[in-house]
């Protein structure tokens, strides 16, 4: 027996959010339903706050309430260091490893040769022209080491290729196929400190030591 018609319009929205299958999207349904209407309409309100309130930043690409995030628009923060990585969540878990005192460059979810993308995309192009401004010293990429964090790493190489700007990429101690988001902030505050000059594969070059910051 099929559910009425709402109920399963909930259900297929819900299956889009990533990591949803159809059971977890249809207990999310019914249990929508069995909540007070007050926290159905909080969370429709929340939805649509987080959607429309929010934007992303015209310099860096990250989530932000104003043209320029927090971090971009803090002139106390190294214009001239700028860590390239895949998300918004990933910013935040360099921020609480506490060790960068760079910018950032988001390239966001998705991101890879695997769904497409290619050197020209707005993000890009946005990187491109930050290095080409002058002020960017080192590029440092922080992608995940799983193969859509490779291939993205590739892709920036790629694209600042023949730039006046150094690039470096996280030390190897990082567990592959593990996102940046899942590691404690110790383990990312080392692969940061011990980051290598980048191959033109995207790999770090294994001699010589850290860059200074």
């Amino acid at each position: 027996m099929a559910f009425p018609e709402p109920l399963e319009r909930l259900i297929r929205a819900l299956e889009k959010f990533p990591g949803v299958g159809a059971r977890s999207a249809e207990r999310m349904a019914l249990h929508v339903l069995r909540s007070p209407r007050e926290e159905v309409a909080e969370l429709a309100m929340a939805l649509r706050d987080a959607r429309v309130e929010t934007v992303r930043c015209e310099r860096c690409g990250n989530v932000s309430l104003e043209t320029l995030c927090t971090i971009c628009a803090d002139e106390t923060r190294d214009a001239g260091l700028v860590c390239v990585v895949e998300g918004p969540r990933e910013v935040e878990k360099m921020e609480s490893a506490g060790v960068y005192e760079g910018t950032y460059h988001v390239l966001l979810e998705g991101f890879s040769p695997r769904e497409g993308a290619q050197p020209e995309s707005a993000a890009m192009r946005r990187l491109c022209d930050r290095v080409a401004g002058g002020t960017v010293r080192e590029v440092v990429l922080a992608t995940a080491p799983d193969r859509e964090g490779e291939g993205a790493a590739m892709l920036v190489v790629e694209a600042l290729r023949g730039m006046s700007v150094q690039i470096t990429r996280l030390a190897r101690g990082l567990p592959v196929g593990t996102r940046l988001e899942y590691l404690h902030g110790e383990i990312l505050a080392e692969a940061f400190r011990g980051r290598r000059e980048c191959a033109a594969d995207g790999g770090p070059v294994e001699s010589g030591g850290a860059p200074e910051a």
